[in-house]
C-alpha cells in the first residue's frame, strides 16, 4: 500500500468516524424528543431530526461500502476546476469535474491539473475519495462508421 493509498483509507475513516458519531448524536436527540414530547410542536423537530439521521445513516453506510470495496478508475478531461471554503471562513477545499462527476482532491494533487487536460482518478467507488489523479494519455478518436453498402 503506497502513501496515498493510505492516506486516502485514512482520510476514509476519519470521515467514517466523524459521519458515525454525528448519527449517534442525532440518534440520541431523536430518542430524547420521543420520549419527552409535550406538545405537538416536538414532531416538527423529530421529523427534522429523523431526517438529519437518515441523511448522516446514508453517508455511515457508503463509508462502510468503502472499506472493502476494490478501488475505482475515472478518466476523461477535466470540464471544471474550482475551490470553495466549505466551513463559510476557512478551510478551502479544491474540485475537478471529470466525466460529469465532482471530485474533492487534495490542493497537492489540484494545483497541478488544469482545465481541459485528460486524467485518471483513482477513488473509492461509493464515496469518491479519490486516492490520486494523474494525467493520462487520451484515447484515439473512433474512426467515423463505414457506410452502407447497397
Amino acid at each position: 500500500m503506497d502513501d496515498r493509498d493510505g492516506r486516502a483509507r485514512g482520510s476514509l475513516r476519519r470521515t467514517a468516524l466523524i459521519y458515525i458519531l454525528l448519527l449517534v448524536v442525532d440518534v440520541v436527540a431523536a430518542a430524547y424528543i420521543i420520549t419527552s414530547a409535550v406538545s405537538g410542536a416536538a414532531y416538527v423537530t423529530l421529523t427534522f431530526v429523523v431526517v438529519i439521521g437518515a441523511l448522516l445513516a446514508y453517508q455511515v453506510v457508503q463509508h462502510v461500502r468503502d472499506f472493502a470495496a476494490p478501488l475505482a478508475e475515472s478518466d476523461g478531461v477535466v470540464r471544471r476546476k474550482f475551490r470553495r471554503a466549505d466551513m463559510i471562513i476557512f478551510r478551502d477545499s479544491y474540485y475537478l469535474t471529470v466525466s460529469g462527476t465532482v471530485f474533492r482532491l487534495p490542493p497537492e494533487q489540484w494545483i497541478h491539473i488544469d482545465e481541459g487536460d485528460y486524467v485518471k482518478v483513482v477513488h473509492f467507488p461509493h464515496t469518491l475519495t479519490v486516492v490520486s489523479v494523474h494525467a493520462a494519455r487520451r484515447p484515439p478518436p473512433e474512426p467515423p462508421p463505414e457506410p452502407p453498402e447497397g
